[in-house]
Formats: structure tokens, sequence, C-alpha cells
């Protein structure tokens, strides 16, 4: 995929509008795969670093205004089918006020975090302005932890990994870290579900 991606972004090199685009749009849908695909198309010289930086802000942005649109106008009809219990829903509002900022900031950066956070963060109509310049701030810190992480990558450990036993090695451990990691978010959803139960702590029903 990322061979076929270079190759389309090299036969439009001549116009940084339709690579830019196309940087957006895969970084939109398809998150921190295109995000890896642009950073090593970097790496390997076939798209600008300045416009990969801009355009990955861009897409990843652009997703996570939709779900706090998406929040903000579908409330009254989330509401009216009692999808949302009002009451918990004034308790979020509560929590926003406290740890907006850290939420929507960490929440890009967490997987299946973005959803529930954004989409809340339009229910309980948090200040778009706000929203914009926080999410700006983590969507460009992001980008940037991609471009420098995967040229540090290219640079300085793929020309060291063509020892078969020590490509084993490496896939290995990074396998038993997103494990380890994929369990410890599970750890605390669940944490986090039970506090949200009456009586734990939560909104009352």
């Amino acid at each position: 995929m990322e061979e076929l991606f270079g190759h389309i972004l090299d036969h439009v090199s001549s116009n940084p509008w339709v690579q830019s685009l196309l940087v957006v749009t895969s970084t939109c849908f398809i998150e921190d795969a295109a995000r890896c695909w642009v950073a090593l198309l970097v790496a390997d010289g076939h798209i600008g670093w300045w416009l990969a930086f801009f355009s990955m802000t861009v897409g990843g942005m652009a997703g996570d205004i939709g779900l706090y649109f998406m929040g903000r106008y579908a409330t009254l009809f989330l509401l009216r089918r009692r999808w949302v219990d009002a009451a918990r829903l004034t308790w979020m509002e509560g929590q926003f006020q406290r740890h907006a900022c850290k939420a929507v900031f960490v929440s890009r950066y967490v997987p299946g975090a973005r959803t529930l956070c954004y989409v809340s963060a339009g229910a309980v109509r948090y200040p778009l302005p706000r929203f914009l310049l926080v999410l700006l701030l983590a969507a460009a810190s992001q980008a940037l932890i991609f471009l420098k992480a995967v040229w540090f990558i290219s640079a300085y450990i793929l020309p060291y990994l063509k020892d078969r036993r020590l490509q084993f090695g490496v896939f290995a451990v990074i396998v038993a870290v997103l494990g380890w990691a994929h369990l410890r978010f599970l750890r605390k959803r669940r944490e986090a579900e039970r506090l949200l139960q009456p009586g734990a702590g939560g909104p009352a029903r």
C-alpha cells in the first residue's frame, strides 16, 4: 500500500495541491496508518516535509471536527430517543469544565477515545474556538512526532535490521509492547465504566 501511495504521489508531484488533498483525505480516514505511510514517503523524498506536516494536521482535525458537530447537533435527537441519559450528560458537562483541555489533547493520541471525547464535547456545547485551538495543538504535535520518529527509524535503525534474527526480535518486542498497552487501555476503560455506574461516583439516573 505504501508503494502504491508513493506512486500516486509521484504521479501528481507537479501539483502540490493534489498531493496535499491526498494526504489530508488519507489521514482523515485511515489515521495512524496513513501517517506512517506519509512519514515514510517524506523520508524517501517522495513528498515535501512542510506539505506533509500541514496536510497531516488538517486531515487529523477534519475527522475530529466532524465528531464534534455530530455530538452538537444530534444531542436533542439522542435525548428524545433516550439513547443518551440527561443526568449523565449534565455530569459530563461538569467534567469538561474541569478537564476539557487535557481530555481533548490526550484523546487525539488514545485509540478509541477520540469518538467518545469529541462527540461528548459537542454534546455539552464546549466552546468551539477553544476546542479547535487545543485540537490544532494536538494534531500538529502528533504529525510532528510521526514525521520525526519515522525519519529517525529510517535513518538510524532500519539500516541495522538486515539480520533476520534481529528483525524477529524487534518484531516480538513491538508486539509485546502493543499487547501490554492494549491490556492496560482495556483495564482503564473498565475502571472508567465502573465509575460511571450509579452509586460509584458517577451521575445518578
